[in-house]
């Protein structure tokens, strides 16, 4: 008697969801190493030239990490709202960050 169990193949991601993971990757990829760059960069103690110096040159290894994890997340909706969540948590806070500088 021949086996005649079947393992389901999970299905192939069309033109449209690979196009999709490029642009999360391209864009808000982008943005969020920015906006991330200038958050921690107004975090950081002593000089600002400094802190911006080393988060430049941090910032490679970051949207690396990015663009990496948009390709290996299994859900579209994840990175997408990933993305829009931590660009608006760094957002946010780079900008509080500032008002609080400027303040003082």
């Amino acid at each position: 008697m021949a086996n005649t169990t079947t393992t389901a193949k999970p299905p192939r991601p069309g033109g449209w969801h690979i196009a999709s993971r490029v642009l999360a990757a391209l864009i808000p990829g982008f943005v969020l190493t920015n906006t991330a760059g200038t958050f921690f960069a107004l975090l950081m103690p002593g000089e600002k030239a400094l802190g911006v110096v080393w988060l430049t040159v941090l910032s490679y290894a970051l949207y690396t990490a990015i663009i990496m994890w948009v390709f290996a997340v299994r859900r579209l909706r994840t990175v997408w709202l990933g993305l829009t969540g931590a660009i608006a948590f760094t957002a946010l806070g780079a900008w509080g960050l500032y008002l609080l500088d400027s303040a003082a």
